[in-house]
């Protein structure tokens, strides 16, 4: 299998690399089996007796089996992934399940992640001592930065039969479906003034002021979680809005280009989340625009979740920076444009 696990970076010439079978440090047990073979072949040659003979050839049947059987069955061993969550943050571990053959040791190379055990083996329970459990088990995945993962590469070992020596293969695993790593949360830009407060208490919020409203409708991406209206949602079975007369203020624009630069376009995406989120919170209604690989695009954004996939999704480009519509301001030393304040 080849492919890309990480729509920005690609990981297919690597993995291909390592899809073929290798031993895991394999002078400690070669050096061992063969020192068991010499002396025994030592005691042979000086008893003269032929059952020590007889018993020396079944245990090197045995030391070859165990050093050159894992070696095929890690090749023909196959894992799938049954079950992947669609968001994560990156930063935060997540678990994905997987489902393999034979039983198998599973270390995520993209996302990186902690080695784990997948396939059936035997349970212990009272209930069924014994019995074999072809059940998936859970990976850990922590990804280190945000995208979007459409297989991840793993890398497979098995010493089975006996345990004597270690195989392990690269594979490029299909997920079942999307996984969009969003960025952590940074430090949010200064949000826009809000409109004056004529009773002397500085500038009041900036939350969108909504007219009468008109009837419900279904949910659509963008819309304030203040606006369910939860008995047309109980009674229809989805997720139902109150539509409201048009707002009284425009909605925020906030434009986000994130340099090429891997670190600097991690960081810039933070600081951007965390602007949609201090905006939604006041009651905002927000469009991001980015730059996808796909091109421009703006939409409305209504929560942490729909704005961390805009993120995940957004690529790097020339002209690096970010803030509210066309009144973005100069670059400043960190390398991001500042917002009006």
């Amino acid at each position: 299998m080849s492919g890309r696990a990480d729509r920005a970076k690609p990981v297919g010439n690597t993995a291909r690399r390592r899809r073929f079978v290798r031993p895991v440090r394999p002078l400690v047990p070669l050096v061992s089996c063969a020192g068991v073979l010499l002396a025994w072949g030592l005691v042979a040659h000086n008893s003269g007796a032929g059952w020590v003979q007889a018993v020396g050839d079944v245990l090197a049947g045995i030391l070859g089996v165990g050093l050159l059987a894992p070696a095929i069955v890690a090749a023909r061993a196959k894992v799938e992934v049954v079950e992947v969550p669609s968001d994560s943050t990156a930063g935060l571990p997540l678990e994905l399940v997987a489902r393999s053959d034979t039983r198998l040791r599973v270390r995520p190379l993209t996302p990186p992640g902690p080695e784990a055990f997948v396939g059936p083996h035997r349970t212990t329970t009272r209930d069924s001592l014994g019995v074999p459990d072809a059940g998936a088990e859970p990976v850990t995945l922590m990804p280190e930065r945000r995208g979007v993962h459409d297989r991840v590469v793993l890398e497979i070992a098995t010493a089975a039969p006996f345990g004597l020596l270690w195989w392990r293969k690269t594979v490029v695993v299909d997920l079942p479906r999307s996984l969009h790593v969003g960025p952590r949360l940074g430090r949010p830009l200064p949000l826009p003034g809000g409109r004056e407060d004529t009773g002397g208490g500085g500038v009041l919020d900036s939350s969108v002021q909504i007219g009468e409203p008109r009837g419900v409708r279904p949910y659509r991406p963008g819309d304030h979680r203040r606006w369910v209206h939860w008995p047309a949602t109980a009674h229809s079975g989805e997720l139902m809005v109150r539509e409201m007369e048009g707002p009284s203020a425009e909605p925020v624009t906030l434009e986000i280009h994130l340099p090429t630069d891997a670190d600097a376009a991690e960081r810039m995406a933070e600081r951007a989340l965390a602007t949609v989120v201090a905006l939604v919170d006041r009651g905002a209604s927000v469009l991001l625009a980015t730059t996808e690989a796909s091109g421009p695009k703006t939409g409305a954004v209504g929560d942490r979740r729909s704005a961390g996939r805009r993120l995940a999704r957004a690529v790097g480009e020339a002209g690096a920076g970010f803030g509210y519509g066309s009144e973005m301001a100069g670059l400043t030393s960190s390398g991001t444009r500042g917002a009006p304040r």
